[in-house]
């Protein structure tokens, strides 16, 4: 029993958010207006928050049953139990999608049950598997519904106990959380692009295949709950496959699909721009700039092959478009310095400043000892000695733009103070 109860307890908290946006509260017969003229969100802090609450409360969507939130003590915070609460109520009264997000169709939708009397569609308080609520009607979705209504009333006792699960389970199970996630938002945007397409032979043809997906996805659920976990990843595999296929179907794109293509499209590019540089090497052109770009982009590359062997598709894809933008910047650097060199070249250029400041005092002293007017020269080289100092410090700091002005203001000053004896 201890185990049952520690392992349901994994599944309640793994899926947080999405247990308690899925479970169904039996709404009061009480109605409580409130007027909510603004979007409210995860993060919102408004009084307009404490008016929403204080309507799920009274409506039978309850922030909290005790403490904060709760009847009589309501927040101006939207935070996560608002935001579930909120999903909740969103289901039962078909305003889609259901993310608890309160926006201009939960307005919208809340005015009209406020002008009709304030009542709310009654959920059933005991759903089922065979008959479970859903927002969409996705079957996967009201299994997991099904399931996680079974495990509630083992949660307050496997709380407790799942603190004591070791870390490779936890692991484990936290791995097939994010790819759960994951897959069954590939699903759903998978659904979106067959619903877009005109062509109604692709269309079914896809939603066949989505269907597998579906049934895999279905199966790896049940594996998790059972702590297959290993079974369980297999299963969203297939998942993640099916989806692939409906979308290749009716001429979609997967994140995977568009990463792997992306990659090889800049691989040709770089290619493409290694002759660029040869030819213009071969023709006498400065090319150790682009060099050092195209090295960059290689190497922005292989960040975004690894991304893409760890399945991270969007990150393989914002690396593949920054070394895209290197590869670019390469090709324009063609017949331009390096940055090194031009660091070499500003250095040698404050150093020979420095020298001229200090021939400048050394002549100012001989003025002074000979008795000449120097006039405002001491101050003109002060002035010139902090511009110097400026400008080793602009250098450091890699700014080569004013690390050019400041020396040029430097000399002319310089060349005032000169100008005073």
């Amino acid at each position: 029993m201890t185990h049952r109860i520690i392992k349901d307890a994994k599944l309640v908290l793994a899926f947080g958010a999405v247990a308690a946006a899925l479970l169904i509260i039996v709404p009061s017969a009480e109605a409580a207006t409130c007027s909510i003229t603004k979007d409210l969100q995860l993060g919102t802090m408004d009084e307009e928050v404490r008016c929403l609450q204080q309507y799920l409360n009274s409506h039978g969507y309850p922030i909290a049953t005790t403490g904060v939130g709760s009847a009589g003590k309501e927040t101006t915070e939207f935070k996560s139990l608002t935001q579930a609460a909120v999903v909740k109520w969103q289901m039962a009264n078909g305003v889609s999608p259901a993310t608890g997000y309160f926006g201009p169709k939960s307005r919208a939708k809340l005015a009209e049950l406020i002008a009709g009397g304030g009542s709310t569609p009654t959920p059933s308080p005991t759903p089922t598997p065979s008959t479970p609520p859903s927002s969409s009607g996705d079957p996967t979705i009201a299994t997991l519904v099904a399931k996680i209504v079974k495990l509630e009333a083992d949660l307050k006792a496997a709380k407790a106990a799942a603190q004591n699960n070791d870390d490779e389970a936890d692991g484990d199970l936290l791995e097939v959380k994010d790819r759960l996630d994951e897959v069954n938002n590939q699903i759903e945007d998978a659904q979106d692009e067959i619903d877009d397409s005109d062509d109604q032979v692709e269309q079914d043809s896809a939603n066949d295949i989505l269907d597998d997906a579906r049934e895999s996805f279905d199966n790896a659920i049940d594996n998790f709950l059972d702590d297959e976990y290993d079974d369980a990843l297999d299963d969203l595999d297939d998942a993640e496959e099916y989806a692939d296929d409906a979308l290749d179907e009716v001429g979609g794109s997967s994140d995977e699909s568009d990463a792997e293509d992306l990659i090889d499209e800049v691989d040709d590019n770089i290619d493409d721009a290694q002759d660029e540089i040869d030819a213009a090497d071969d023709d006498g052109e400065e090319t150790s700039e682009a060099e050092d770009l195209l090295d960059e982009a290689r190497d922005m590359l292989n960040e975004a092959e690894d991304a893409f062997d760890d399945e991270d598709y969007d990150e393989a894809i914002d690396r593949a478009e920054d070394a895209d933008n290197l590869v670019d910047e390469a090709v324009d650097a063609i017949g331009e310095e390096s940055d090194d060199n031009n660091n070499d070249d500003l250095e040698n250029e404050l150093d020979d400043a420095w020298d001229e400041l200090d021939q400048a005092w050394e002549d100012f002293d001989d003025a002074e000892a000979d008795g000449d007017d120097t006039g405002d020269a001491e101050d003109l080289l002060d002035e010139a000695e902090n511009l110097l100092n400026d400008a080793d410090d602009a250098l450091d700091d890699g700014d080569e733009n004013e690390t050019e002005d400041l020396i040029d203001e430097a000399r002319d000053l310089i060349d005032e103070a000169l100008d005073e004896f």
